[in-house]
């Protein structure tokens, strides 16, 4: 899946280590480590096209993720924080949108030998074509800038000047009406397994129901809840 994709289930994420942990913190670290594997081993590809040219390799294995669960638990163990398994969390959810149990040799390295080489043609170009002329990337990026700036907002330095949400701003209504059309329409092109849709041209169909779910899990938490924002408090 693509980057805003991922970063945007990341900020989902962080919304919810943040109200269980009581850390605004968490949103930020958690969309940063959702684009984690990629912001490793994108560039690990074009240093070592003939070793890890395939552009998943070790931020997209299980044992970086065991890496990094474990860091969190140390850190919450020792540190009481829960920011470190929020991190872990988040990197496996870049691992889940990419469906790595496709590519087992890479997902269970070192158990299955080494990394596959699949380097494309002309790499960054055919990556970054294929992400700007994907409609779901668009919706997912404004949805990621609305809820980083509800997030920003809302830190206490600011509260005085903006005071905490309480209804549903229009930006954030855009953000839900888009989300939810996009959410719909993937999950009926990947339900109805059809491989392409508007939104998505290159989405495969599972790939397609992850996203759709993304997007309307994304628009249902945008909703103020009893008239109090997701934002608020904390």
């Amino acid at each position: 899946m693509f980057v805003f994709a991922h970063a945007f289930l990341g900020a989902l994420i962080g919304l919810g280590f943040w109200h269980l942990s009581h850390d605004r913190r968490a949103l930020p670290l958690c969309i940063v480590s959702a684009i984690l594997p990629d912001l490793l081993d994108k560039p690990l590809a074009l240093l070592f096209p003939g070793i890890l040219g395939a552009g998943r390799t070790i931020g997209h294995t299980l044992f970086f993720f065991g890496i990094a669960m474990v860091l969190g638990f140390l850190l919450w163990r020792y540190r009481h924080t829960l920011l470190g398994v929020a991190c872990a969390c988040a990197i496996f959810s870049h691992q889940i949108l990419d469906e790595m149990w496709n590519g087992p040799a890479a997902w269970y390295y070192p158990l299955m030998g080494p990394f596959p080489n699949e380097l494309h043609p002309d790499y960054v170009m055919y990556s970054f074509w294929r992400e700007v002329s994907t409609l779901s990337e668009w919706v997912f990026a404004y949805a990621l800038v609305v809820v980083i700036a509800a997030w920003y907002l809302g830190l206490p330095r600011h509260r005085q000047v903006f005071p905490a949400e309480r209804g549903i701003t229009p930006a954030r209504f855009i953000a839900f009406l888009l989300l939810a059309v996009t959410g719909i329409v993937l999950l009926i092109a990947g339900t109805g397994f059809i491989a392409a849709s508007c939104f998505a041209p290159t989405y495969a169909p599972v790939t397609g129901v992850m996203a759709g779910l993304l997007a309307l899990g994304g628009a249902a938490i945008l909703l103020p809840r009893n008239g109090v924002s997701p934002f608020s408090g904390n």
